[in-house]
């Protein structure tokens, strides 16, 4: 992986505005990309790539009828707000949240719905027994948590056991949910994990380093868990369907691909028409 892949792979997926808010320089353009050690300019037009590929997915997807009523139908009262709790694959500046905040921008600009990703990268179900609080004072009209794929990083070898046990992955969900329905006066949309591809995640250079593999059947009892307690699910398993060598994965074989990302984006609006 050259430097400049390395670097726009960190600025796609680690965003120190979430992380280091509380610093001094927590929300300064300048101070982010001297973190990366790059120059502003540089950094802001390495972003900028990410906004024009989410503005070219909403438009795309918009120009399909049945995405663009669906956008239409979801019942969302004018200057709502809606929270999304993760890991990377929606802190991803090219992220289906991202998309679908696009998409009402471009279909219901004069709702001014309001889209807050609190999504972190590398955070596990234990990381949302602390990002419940700052979500819940949002007192959002919507809540979409997509969390459970890195519960279940290995690293150091497989002969280790995952980051987290499947236990504590259900009784981190069942805490959290629980906190959702006494702390919370909105619905909560759960969107399970669907894994990854072993084979591209143990070759690509970024997970080398960090001898790091993720445990596909421990992701597939989460997700199932995931549909067993909550109240309002959306399951992406089967639209994705087998992830070797797929196309709608990114060449880590961990997160998505702007096709993949686009794809989720069209599901999980098509489910919110139906959950809500």
């Amino acid at each position: 992986m050259s430097l400049k892949d390395l670097l726009q792979r960190q600025v796609q997926f680690f965003h120190p505005e979430k992380k280091y808010a509380f610093l001094r320089g927590g929300f300064n353009s300048t101070a982010h990309a001297a973190m990366f050690g790059l120059r502003e300019q540089f950094y802001t037009s390495m972003k900028q790539i990410f906004v024009d590929r989410v503005n070219e997915s909403a438009k795309s997807l918009c120009e399909e009828v049945t995405y663009r009523n669906a956008i239409k139908a979801i019942p969302l009262k004018p200057s709502a707000k809606v929270v999304v709790l993760g890991d990377s694959l929606t802190d991803d500046s090219q992220s289906w949240f991202s998309i679908i905040e696009q998409s009402f921008a471009l279909v219901r600009p004069q709702d001014d719905i309001q889209f807050t990703n609190l999504a972190v990268s590398g955070d596990t179900t234990a990381q949302l027994l602390g990002s419940v609080i700052p979500a819940a004072a949002l007192k959002a009209d919507l809540y979409l948590c997509f969390s459970g794929t890195n519960d279940a990083r290995i690293q150091g070898g497989s002969r280790y056991k995952p980051c987290t046990s499947l236990d504590e992955v259900g009784r981190n969900l069942a805490s959290v949910m629980d906190f959702s329905k006494f702390e919370t006066a909105a619905p909560w949309v759960w969107i399970s994990p669907i894994g990854v591809d072993a084979n591209r995640v143990a070759k690509h250079d970024f997970f080398k380093p960090l001898n790091a593999s993720w445990c596909n059947e421990q992701i597939g009892q989460t997700a199932d868990m995931i549909h067993e307690q909550a109240d309002l699910s959306i399951d992406l398993r089967t639209a994705f369907g087998n992830l070797n060598d797929s196309s709608l994965l990114d060449d880590d074989g961990l997160h998505w691909s702007i096709e993949g990302q686009m794809l989720a984006a069209k599901i999980i609006v098509k489910q919110l028409v139906r959950l809500m």
